[in-house]
């Protein structure tokens, strides 16, 4: 009976997630001349937060309060991880390290030998990346490669990334890296635009179709030499993303599983019905002593502007027995705000014979966003075959598939009824209802332009990204270090 192992990884985040107090360190990264090492990695240990050096080697970086080490490293020497503990400043010599020179790389038209380059390529192996519970792998590539920028333009479940090596290029055309996964260049597939403005539905990471279990290598070629593999696409870099592939053995099983639990903390701090009462009536007040020309506002007394009142005598808006005896009114940033959740399920068959090699794997994804309407799942299946035909002749195949199912939320940008549901949960008062005994969506009569946040949740935006990539290869070795593909 074949043996089958099972590896169970379950993560249970909860709780109430806490806001801790940082602290920044600064130092200097040097070789061992004391010549300052620019672009060297520094990395808060077991976190994706990190920075890199200027051109002198010098680096700051704000770390959390409970954090214990620094990893610093750069391609071609050893990485060295210091501990924090009560200092301030930490200085860090780092040394060339000889055998990582000799480590296989992807270069775009094949493979070579750290030693053997002559571009500026930054190697990270799957070992180096932290899978959290994000969507893609661009997350987990922060920090981890020198001169690669990357930051979220989107707030949405599974929202894009822009992606930027060495900086901007451009300030018309696009400034992002051509992205190769397993020698097929991958096109961003964009969902539709909406006229309306409130229907935004915002941007989808080009990575969210590719599971980030499925990660072998990643390869950023960072100079212009790219452009003699890829052409003029490649102007501004390129990213090669390696999948894992068979192995030779009996056939292994691997299942992992990860939950993670969101809270919406740090909350806007609205006020309660009778607090906004109270504070409707002093701000009527303030109206009133504006208007009549009252101090700090005017020379009048309070008894001269009684005598002759612009717009009338001033009346409360509301009694001190209604403020006393009435509820908190409606929270509106409750309503349109949940739990958050991310749950996902990874399942990988590898096993194959010295000349017969397989892999296939499957993910689904299930990202539930703390404000209501945002949601992202995602389903990909992955195979690959390799089969060497003789000692001359290798083939394969490579066949991913998957979809994405996105519901966004409304993203309006402006105000009044172009506005999104944080936005509108903010402007609304807590005396309006979210919805009357009819079933209809009272809105305040004061300000009638001012949606009802409640009735933004009845807005559908679904979208759907299928993306089906099959490639196939060919190597053709005639003799000892010389091949075709």
């Amino acid at each position: 009976m074949r043996k089958l192992t099972i590896l169970l990884v379950f993560f249970l985040i909860g709780g109430i997630q806490v806001v801790l107090a940082q602290k920044t360190i600064t130092g200097k990264v040097v070789q061992e001349d004391g010549s300052g090492i620019p672009g060297a990695t520094v990395v808060v240990s077991g976190t994706s937060t990190g920075t890199t050096t200027d051109v002198s080697g010098n680096y700051s970086i704000k770390v959390p309060a409970d954090a214990k080490t620094l990893k610093f490293s750069y391609i071609g020497m050893k990485p060295v991880e210091m501990e924090i503990g009560l200092k301030k400043v930490i200085d860090v010599t780092l040394i060339a390290d000889i055998t990582s020179l000799d480590e296989v790389v992807v270069v775009g038209y094949g493979t070579q030998k750290k030693r053997d380059l002559t571009g500026a390529i930054t190697s990270v192996k799957s070992d180096d990346l932290i899978v959290s519970s994000n969507a893609d792998i661009g997350h987990a590539l922060k920090g981890k490669a020198a001169g690669l920028m990357i930051r979220e333009n989107s707030a949405q479940p599974g929202g894009g990334l822009d992606i930027l090596i060495r900086g901007a290029g451009s300030q018309l055309a696009s400034n992002a890296p051509l992205i190769v996964v397993d020698g097929f260049p991958v096109t961003e597939l964009k969902q539709p635009e909406s006229s309306e403005i409130r229907y935004v539905p915002g941007t989808q990471s080009v990575l969210n179709t590719f599971n980030p279990n499925d990660i072998e290598s990643i390869e950023v070629l960072k100079d212009a030499s790219a452009t003699a593999i890829y052409g003029s696409r490649a102007a501004h870099g390129v990213i090669l993303i390696t999948t894992k592939r068979g192995k030779e053995g009996r056939p292994l099983v691997q299942y992992s599983t990860s939950y993670a639990y969101q809270k919406y903390q740090n909350s806007f701090d609205v006020l309660p019905l009778n607090e906004w009462m109270q504070v409707r009536n002093e701000a009527a007040w303030e109206q009133w002593i504006f208007e009549n020309n009252v101090a700090p506002w005017g020379t009048k007394t309070i008894e001269e502007a009684k005598e002759n009142p612009v717009n009338g005598d001033y009346h409360k808006l509301y009694t001190q027995n209604a403020i006393d005896n009435v509820g908190r009114g409606t929270d509106w940033l409750s309503l349109v705000t949940r739990e958050g959740s991310i749950a996902q399920h990874n399942v990988t068959i590898t096993g194959g014979t010295k000349s017969t090699k397989y892999l296939l794997s499957g993910n689904y994804y299930d990202y539930k966003g703390i404000i209501a309407n945002a949601d992202f799942k995602r389903y990909s299946v992955r195979a690959n075959l390799d089969q060497e035909v003789n000692k001359y002749i290798k083939v394969g195949l490579n066949i991913a598939t998957s979809r994405i199912n996105n519901t966004n939320s409304s993203l309006g940008s402006d105000r009044w009824e172009n506005s999104g549901l944080i936005r509108a949960a903010l402007q609304q008062g807590p005396h309006i209802k979210a919805i009357d005994e009819n079933g209809n969506y009272p809105l305040n009569p004061q300000l009638s332009l001012q949606p009802n946040p409640y009735s933004l949740l009845t807005i559908s935006d679904i979208g759907r990204i299928e993306r089906t990539t099959i490639n196939s290869y060919v190597d053709i070795t005639p003799v000892k270090d010389w091949w075709l593909n």
